[in-house]
């Protein structure tokens, strides 16, 4: 059972998880982002580069498209960790916006009591 959502709105915010509990990151994407991007390697999955403390165990990730049976439309990504040790942890993500150049940040400071 996830016990807690966040989003963009929660961007910069510090949340309190218990230990053992799950949680929900639901993040804006849009792969096709990659399309504008001069690297030749690139994944189909998602823009955003996310890194996670010691503390938060990624347990799995989806990227849900606003239009079904499609990958090259805009959508959520969903990133689904457990607390997996107390402490103060980051969770911090970077999204390239290829287009116009700069980038989006993400970042989380989750306690886990």
């Amino acid at each position: 059972m996830v016990a807690q959502i966040f989003t963009e709105s929660n961007n910069n915010d510090t949340v309190t998880v218990r230990l053992g509990e799950t949680f929900l990151i639901k993040l804006r994407d849009e792969p096709a982002e990659h399309l504008y991007s001069k690297e030749t390697e690139h994944s189909a999955h998602t823009v955003w580069e996310i890194k996670a403390g010691r503390g938060l165990k990624l347990r799995g990730d989806q990227f849900i498209p606003d239009i079904p049976d499609t990958t090259a439309v805009p959508g959520v990504h969903e990133w689904e960790y457990e607390a997996i040790e107390t402490g103060s942890w980051k969770i911090e993500g970077k999204y390239t916006i290829y287009r116009f150049g700069g980038e989006e940040k993400y970042r989380l400071d989750v306690k886990v009591v």
